[in-house]
């Protein structure tokens, strides 16, 4: 018991540094965060749209889905668990907020949910728990196959996360960056908001992206 207490204080300690580098404090390689919003635009850039994962939460379950946005509208993907007792569920939450903001320029917006634990979440579950914050037509249940496609994937968003040492069949805790990333119709990262960005916050960044020539109107 003193064992596993110990590495759950270990694993809460690298959440808290994860989640320090997904802020716009920690990026020396982004640009310049104005004073009105929170957040950084990824520098260099990062093009994500030639990656696929399954989707669980599509008309048929574990259909290819590319991570690029529809034209003329943002994709927002977040990288997480299931069982995750904070950083994900308000996160979502945040989201979900926003989307109810933005009003008709929601319906111009999807939500990813990315996990990153493929030993306990599996596809049918993560499209249940999209339900709970998101109407069907607009939210991605993601998986990927295996930790391989999973690690190529949040190495090109630059999300971090990390699963703690275990046996099989043994408790384990997850670490995670707690980003938020936005990307639009041609397969970039156009946006990255930390954890604690609230729904007017992120609402405030939707609406400039979703107007911002060549970025998410080309």
């Amino acid at each position: 018991m003193g064992r596993r207490l110990a590495s759950v204080a270990v694993l809460a300690v690298l959440a808290l540094g994860l989640a320090a580098c997904g802020g716009s404090g920690s990026d020396a390689a982004s640009s310049a965060t104005t004073s009105a919003e929170r957040g950084y635009r990824p520098e260099p850039r990062r093009e994500v749209g030639e990656f696929s994962l399954a989707d669980y939460a599509a008309a048929t379950p574990g259909t290819p889905f590319a991570l690029a946005a529809e034209p003329g509208e943002l994709l927002l993907v977040y990288f997480g668990y299931l069982s995750c007792p904070d950083i994900c569920p308000l996160s979502m939450g945040d989201i979900a907020a926003a989307l109810d903001v933005l009003g008709e320029d929601a319906a111009k917006v999807d939500v990813a949910f990315v996990t990153v634990d493929l030993e306990r979440d599996e596809g049918p579950d993560i499209a249940e728990y999209m339900t709970h914050f998101f109407v069907p037509e607009q939210s991605r249940a993601l998986r990927a196959d295996d930790e391989l496609e999973l690690r190529a994937v949040t190495y090109e968003f630059g999300a971090q996360w990390s699963i703690e040492p275990h046996e099989p069949g043994e408790f384990y805790g997850v670490a995670h960056s707690g980003t938020t990333f936005a990307v639009d119709d041609r397969g970039e990262v156009v946006w990255a908001w930390p954890f604690g960005t609230t729904g007017d916050e992120l609402a405030q960044t939707i609406r400039r992206l979703l107007a911002e020539p060549g970025a998410a109107t080309t």
